[in-house]
């Protein structure tokens, strides 16, 4: 894995998070696109012009007529505006600056637990993002806690658990130090306590996670209309680049970051940039689709289904 030749999570979580920028200029150009397409359609609609023939002349009607008019006129306007709701550009980056910080806390626990502990503990432990995602929605009013949600929860975190610890702690310790005695682990720094302080990591990272799905389909709409989720992310990613990069220095000044070293090999440096593409630019907005279009909650269940596919490349490999 990556934490094996470069243990630097707040590296590797910087520049992953950091890479969501370029949806800004995706989202932008899709605008554009949008809007010369729309301007190629002509200014007027045949079919309004057909209407123009059959206009009712205002002044042969009653006055109370046309007030009558006039007021379920501005009701459906208001009720249109209701409906669509969509947030301002404004409204937008204030929205991805608040999430940019909820969001990258996530991804740098993550990636601080997978450096310290097995990655069965790690995917055990995520799995329990689809509990505190349906507490916090119940709390917040997205979600409802009936005998459905909470049995779906029982079994998805029940075949993680019975999946992570199918093998000894000793095949697990194997197939992430490639070493079989317990004394030189600790010479490589995989002792206990470090396992614990990398699980504790996690579900931090887990309680975090659920926060982040369900305040994202709280303010983003019963079916993400309200927010145009590309600029999210790339929101997100811009405040992140530029404001979160001096976390570095107190991370390692309390010693929870080592000192900070570039990825030396090609290959290294390589790796770290399709993990960051594959892992947070293309996951995560996928992932966020998945949220607002269904729910937190199922979303957080969904995560679960990378445990089989990493079993199948395991098997391959």
């Amino acid at each position: 894995g990556i934490f094996e030749d470069y243990k630097h999570p707040f590296v590797v979580s910087y520049i992953g998070t950091s890479l969501l920028t370029l949806y800004l200029p995706l989202a932008f150009f899709k605008d554009f696109l949008l809007k010369l397409l729309r301007g190629l359609q002509g200014p007027q609609n045949p079919s309004v012009q057909h209407d123009d023939k059959h206009r009712i002349n205002l002044k042969t009607l009653p006055d109370h007529v046309i007030k009558l008019g006039t007021k379920e006129e501005g009701n459906d306007v208001m009720e249109s505006q209701k409906n669509d709701g969509m947030l301002g550009a404004m409204q937008v980056v204030a929205f991805g600056f608040c999430m940019a910080p909820i969001w990258f806390a996530t991804e740098y626990l993550t990636n601080a637990a997978l450096a310290r502990t097995s990655v069965a503990n790690t995917t055990l432990l995520s799995s329990t993002s689809g509990l505190f995602t349906l507490l916090l929605g119940a709390i917040l009013g997205q979600d409802s806690i009936n005998a459905v949600n909470v049995v779906s929860v029982i079994i998805s975190i029940t075949g993680v658990a019975m999946t992570a610890f199918g093998d000894t702690w000793m095949e697990l310790s194997n197939r992430v130090t490639g070493v079989e005695d317990r004394e030189e682990m600790v010479e490589l720094g995989v002792s206990e306590n470090h396992v614990i302080v990398g699980n504790l990591l996690e579900m931090l990272s887990a309680m975090i996670y659920g926060l982040f799905s369900v305040l994202l389909k709280k303010f983003s709409g019963e079916q993400g209309e309200k927010v145009d989720m590309q600029k999210l992310f790339g929101y997100i990613g811009v405040f992140t680049l530029v404001a979160l990069w001096w976390l570095a220095w107190p991370l390692t000044a309390i010693g929870i970051e080592p000192k900070f070293t570039f990825p030396r090999p090609t290959n290294l440096q390589e790796i770290i940039i399709i993990n960051s593409f594959i892992g947070n630019f293309l996951s995560g907005y996928f992932w966020a689709l998945g949220v607002v279009w269904t729910s937190p909650l199922v979303a957080s269940l969904g995560v679960s289904l990378t445990i089989p596919i990493a079993m199948l490349e395991d098997n391959i490999q």
